[in-house]
């Protein structure tokens, strides 16, 4: 499974991204639920897969 798929899977379980950042060549992303106040962390290596998540974000923004 890419780690785009594993935050889309997270986001319909409820976990938010509350701050990434990028060091080098791989972004982190922080995500928490807030009803249930789980976190995780993913490092994503893969430009597509962060570009991915980045569109996904936005579009659900637009929403």
């Amino acid at each position: 499974m890419s780690d785009f798929n594993k935050i889309k899977n997270l986001y319909e379980d409820g976990y938010r991204c509350i701050y990434h950042d990028c060091v080098d060549t791989t972004h982190t992303v922080y995500l928490k639920n807030f009803n249930t106040e789980g976190s995780e962390v993913i490092e994503i290596k893969d430009e597509k897969d962060f570009s991915d998540f980045q569109n996904y974000i936005g579009g659900l923004r637009m929403s």
